[in-house]
């Protein structure tokens, strides 16, 4: 259980976080049905809101890209790629999220960058996330979702060498 080695990590490093179980959820859009809470079983409960969307990209240049946003954003890839000063972007293949990050599509995760070990990655995080009391992702499995703290969160990624890029993360408009 791949996940187990990162709860274990948290817990090693003293990272506060709950888990909250459920069925496996593929997008935003899928709402959750929680199961347990840190391994108590519940009925009507939900993960807290808002989730996050994280997106595994690549540019022209082979740089890879992991980009977590706010759930309900609609991300403008080309607008990302000039705000980032690098080359158009694709979403990475699904080889590569496995070989890079230990995740497979569904369940790609900030947490996964802990398998990044030789720093091949840049973690760039939505801005409006330092506006928030607490964050959620799945822990390498899309059948839960860790909440913790922001502060905890950054200090798991600097613990992970990976401290996000902070940046306004561009928006397609409506039109």
């Amino acid at each position: 259980m791949i996940e187990q080695a990162l709860l274990n990590f948290f817990k090693l490093n003293n990272i506060s976080y709950k888990l909250f179980e459920h069925q496996p959820v593929f997008t935003v859009d899928d709402k959750p049905i929680v199961t347990k809470i840190d391994g108590m079983n519940v009925e009507n409960e939900d993960v807290p809101r808002p989730h996050f969307k994280t997106l595994f990209l690549k540019d022209k240049a082979g740089q890879v890209f992991l980009v977590s946003v706010i759930e309900d954003k609609r991300v403008d890839l080309n607008a990302l790629s000039q705000e980032l000063s690098c080359a158009r972007f694709s979403f990475g293949k699904e080889v590569e999220l496995l070989e890079l990050m230990n995740v497979t599509p569904g369940s790609v995760t900030p947490f996964g960058l802990i398998f990044d070990r030789q720093n091949q990655i840049i973690f760039v995080l939505d801005e409006d996330a330092l506006k928030l009391d607490v964050v959620g992702f799945h822990p390498l499995k899309n059948d839960m979702t860790v909440v913790m703290p922001l502060q905890e969160f950054l200090k798991c990624m600097e613990i992970m060498k990976h401290p996000p890029k902070i940046i306004r993360i561009p928006i397609k408009s409506n039109a």
